[in-house]
C-alpha cells in the first residue's frame, strides 16, 4: 500500500528522517515507537502525504489498486492522520463547533462544517460518536471538552472519512486509564476493516490488533518486526482499568489539614459555568504556603477549568468568591501573571509565533507570545541557565514548531519559570514525554519547588517524583476527596 525506498525528509533545511526503507502491506497494523524528537510525527506525515521526500532523497510510492502513484493526491483521499497538530489547530483558530458538527465535517471531508447536514448524515455522525462511547458529548462545544475528550472526537471525525489507512499520532495522550483502555478496544474494532498505524513513546499496553512495530531514533529506523506479545495490553474490564485511581468519594471531600502557613489563594462556594454548563460546582478550597497539589480525576472532570480559575482566566458565578491574599496586587493582570504561571496544552496550541527556543523562553519575562524586547544582561544569563537545566541548549536556535510535542512542552515549562513564580500551574505536564524526558521534567519540577515555587498539577499519569504533599480528586466538577 505504501513503499519507501531510501527516503530522506528535510524540514527547515535540516534532515529529520534518514534513508528510510519500509513497506505497508494489507493486513498489517503498525506501532511506531520512539522518544521525543525521534521523528515519529514526521514519519507519519510522510506516510499521509503531508511531507515530501527531500529532492534526490529516495522515492515514496502508493498502491491502493491500479497503478503505482508517486504523488500524494490519491493518498490524501485514502489516508487520514489524527494528531496533536490537528487538535491544536482547532484551539488556535477558535473552531468551537459542537462535537457532532466536528464529526460531520469529516463526513463532508472539510476542515469545518460548511453546509446544513441532512438526517442520514446526522445519524452517521452520532453513530461514530456512539462507537467511541462519546455520544454524551455530541452537543457539547469542542473547545469546552477536556483534551482527552477532544482527541477521541477527532478520531471519530477521522473515521468519518472512511479511510483505507487511519494514522493516530500519540492516540492515548491526555486520556485517563479507563479511556485509554476503551480507545485500545476501539482501535482493535477499527482494525477489522481499516489499516491502523499508531505512534507511541513506549512499546507497552498497545492495542492487541497491532502486529508490526517500527522503532525510530534520531530519524533512523533502528528496528522493525513483529510486536512482542508482552507489549500488548491485557484484556480487563474497563472498570478495572480505573480501579485504584479514585478514593472512595461517597462521603465527599475530606477537610484540608490545618497547617501553620498563611493562605495564598482562597476559594469559597464557587461555581464556574461554561456554555450554559456548570463545569465546577460549590468549590471550597484554600492553598496554603508550602503546599504542592496534585489534581486527579477522569477526562472532563473539571481539572483544567480549576487551573484556569486559579490563573484568573475564569471567574466565579454570582455567590462565589476567589481571593489572592498571598499575591501582591492580584487585580493587575500582569502582576498576577508574574506570580501565578500557567502551562497547558492550550498555551502550546496557541503559541504560533515564528520564534526559536531561546526567544520563546525569553518571552516569559513579559508573558508574551514571542520575544518583544531586547533582554537585560541578567535576563540573558537566566535564559542560558534554563536552556542548560532543561537540556535544551542544542535546540536553542531551532524554531519551536520544528520541535516534537514533548520537546516544546519542556520549552514552555522553562518559559514559565523565568520569574520564579510563587505558583506554577501545570496542566498535564508529563503528557507527550518519553520516559527520559519525563524523568528530566520531574527532576526540574523538584528543583523549582526547592527554589520556592508551589506546584498545582493536573495529571492522569501516576508520576509522583515531584514533591507533592496534597492530592485533590475532582469528578463531575466537584471536589470528592482531598488527602495529605
Amino acid at each position: 500500500m505504501i513503499i519507501l525506498r531510501d527516503v530522506d525528509v528535510a524540514l527547515a533545511g535540516r534532515t529529520v528522517l534518514h534513508d528510510l526503507n519500509w513497506a505497508l502491506n494489507p493486513g498489517e497494523h503498525w506501532a511506531v515507537i520512539g522518544a521525543n524528537g525521534s521523528g515519529k510525527t514526521s514519519f507519519l506525515r510522510l506516510l499521509a502525504g503531508m511531507l515530501w521526500p527531500a529532492p534526490g532523497g529516495g522515492t515514496r510510492r502508493y498502491d491502493f489498486g491500479g497503478e503505482l502513484q508517486t504523488d500524494a493526491i490519491q493518498a490524501l483521499g485514502k489516508i487520514t492522520l489524527v494528531g496533536h497538530e490537528l487538535q491544536d489547530r482547532y484551539t488556535r483558530l477558535g473552531w468551537n463547533f459542537d462535537a457532532a458538527d466536528v464529526v460531520l465535517s469529516g463526513l463532508a471531508r472539510t476542515d469545518v462544517p460548511r453546509r446544513l447536514p441532512d438526517a442520514p448524515d446526522r445519524i452517521r455522525a452520532r453513530g461514530l460518536l456512539r462507537q467511541l462511547k462519546l455520544l454524551h458529548l455530541a452537543d457539547r462545544p469542542f473547545l469546552e471538552l477536556s483534551r482527552g475528550e477532544q482527541r477521541r472526537v477527532l478520531i471519530a471525525r477521522g473515521l468519518a472519512f472512511k479511510p483505507s489507512v487511519l494514522i493516530l499520532d500519540e492516540p492515548v495522550a491526555g486520556l485517563d486509564a479507563a479511556s485509554r483502555q476503551a480507545l485500545n478496544e476501539t482501535i482493535d474494532q477499527i482494525s477489522e476493516r481499516t489499516t491502523v498505524i499508531c505512534s507511541y513513546h513506549e512499546a507497552s499496553n498497545l492495542p492487541r490488533s497491532l502486529n508490526r512495530m517500527l522503532r525510530l531514533k534520531d530519524g533512523h529506523v533502528i528496528d522493525s518486526g513483529p510486536v512482542p506479545a508482552a507489549a500488548k495490553a491485557s484484556i480487563l474490564p474497563v472498570a478495572a482499568a480505573a480501579s485504584g485511581e479514585s478514593p472512595a468519594a461517597g462521603n465527599g471531600p475530606r477537610p484540608q489539614r490545618d497547617i501553620a502557613g498563611r493562605p495564598i489563594i482562597e476559594i469559597e462556594h464557587t461555581n464556574v459555568w461554561l456554555d450554559h454548563r456548570r463545569a465546577l460546582a460549590d468549590i471550597n478550597w484554600t492553598l496554603y504556603e508550602g503546599e504542592h497539589w496534585q489534581l486527579t480525576g477522569p477526562n472532563g472532570a473539571g481539572k483544567s477549568t480549576f487551573l484556569r480559575l486559579l490563573h484568573g482566566q475564569l471567574r466565579p458565578a454570582k455567590g462565589g468568591a476567589i481571593r489572592f491574599p498571598g499575591i501582591n496586587n492580584p487585580g493587575n493582570v500582569w502582576s498576577l501573571r508574574r506570580q501565578v504561571a500557567w502551562v497547558s496544552p492550550e498555551l502550546q496550541a496557541g503559541y504560533w509565533y515564528p520564534t526559536n527556543v531561546r526567544q520563546c523562553i525569553a518571552s516569559g519575562f513579559d508573558s508574551s507570545i514571542g520575544q518583544t524586547r531586547r533582554l537585560k544582561p541578567e535576563e540573558d544569563r537566566l535564559v542560558e541557565e534554563l536552556l542548560e537545566q532543561f537540556e535544551l541548549a542544542e535546540l536553542a536556535d531551532r524554531n519551536v514548531k520544528a520541535l516534537s510535542y514533548g520537546q516544546f512542552r519542556r520549552v514552555l515549562i522553562a518559559r514559565a519559570v523565568v520569574h520564579a513564580p510563587k505558583i506554577l500551574l501545570l496542566d498535564e505536564p508529563w503528557e507527550g514525554l518519553d520516559p527520559g524526558n519525563l524523568e528530566l521534567v520531574t527532576s526540574e519540577l523538584n528543583q523549582i519547588i526547592a527554589r520556592g515555587s508551589q506546584l498545582i498539577c493536573a495529571t492522569h499519569l501516576t508520576v509522583n517524583g515531584a514533591q507533592f504533599n496534597r492530592e485533590m480528586r475532582i469528578e463531575k466538577g466537584r471536589i470528592v476527596a482531598m488527602t495529605s
